[in-house]
């Protein structure tokens, strides 16, 4: 029977907020001289040890079909970009990228790679960033610029966050969230953070843009760039309102 083999390297790497992943290989081959393979699953599974053979048994992440192949045929390079199912409970998985055939009713292991690093895998905190002030700030409309200050931001996804927009914003009600209505008065755009990693004591200079005469409610907004655009996920209100001439 065709035996499909994978060669070159794996990868997978996890999309913003892990509800997607993109994984594959080098390619898939077909050795064989005379017989064909059946449709063709590759799949990402997060396993409690390294997969040695045999029967997989943990969770299937995310997987897409192509199909059988020729004998003496190929497919390379082998990369995908789909949805993710993430494992319960949330702690540190073994990865493995399978590569099966369907035979006799069913898919069959022909191939795998374990991946040499763990991952932590699991529900999304409801919560993925969090500011800690206190946080200042200070105009200088003189010299056309914008002093703010926050103590800690921080973050809980389980992969590498998208970069990250600190902006000092003035508006006309108080801020709870969602849409902005108001004055950006400055902003730094900040390098993404890796698992684990935080902001600490930051202390941002920014160009100033002075709102119109009025007083208003000031917020620390921050947002995180989506692939397409900033998208709020925290911010911290000022204790009191400012006023501008």
């Amino acid at each position: 029977m065709a035996a499909l083999k994978i060669y070159g390297g794996s990868k997978f790497q996890f999309g913003t907020g892990s509800t997607t992943v993109t994984f594959g290989c080098g390619g898939i081959n077909n050795p064989s001289k005379e017989n064909a393979t059946g449709t063709i699953l590759v799949s990402l599974w997060a396993l409690q040890s390294p997969y040695r053979g045999g029967t997989l048994s943990g969770k299937m992440l995310a997987s897409y079909k192509l199909d059988g192949l020729n004998p003496g045929s190929y497919y390379s390079p082998v990369s995908r970009t789909v949805a993710a199912t993430l494992p319960s409970p949330r702690q540190s998985y073994y990865l493995c990228l399978a590569v099966s055939e369907y035979r006799s009713g069913g898919f069959s292991v022909s191939d795998y790679r374990n991946f040499d690093e763990t991952e932590v895998l699991g529900p999304v905190p409801t919560e993925l960033f969090s500011m800690q002030g206190p946080w200042t700030w200070r105009s200088q409309p003189e010299g056309g610029i914008i002093d703010f200050t926050v103590g800690r931001i921080s973050h809980n996804r389980p992969g590498t966050t998208g970069s990250l927009k600190l902006a000092v914003w003035a508006t006309r009600e108080p801020y709870r969230g969602g849409s902005l209505s108001g004055y950006e008065l400055g902003s730094v755009v900040k390098k993404a953070l890796q698992p684990g990693y935080t902001y600490n004591n930051l202390k941002q200079t920014a160009k100033y843009q002075r709102p119109p005469a009025g007083t208003y409610y000031m917020s620390l907004v921050l947002a995180e760039y989506d692939g397409s655009a900033y998208r709020t996920v925290a911010y911290l209100p000022a204790s009191q309102t400012s006023t501008f001439k």
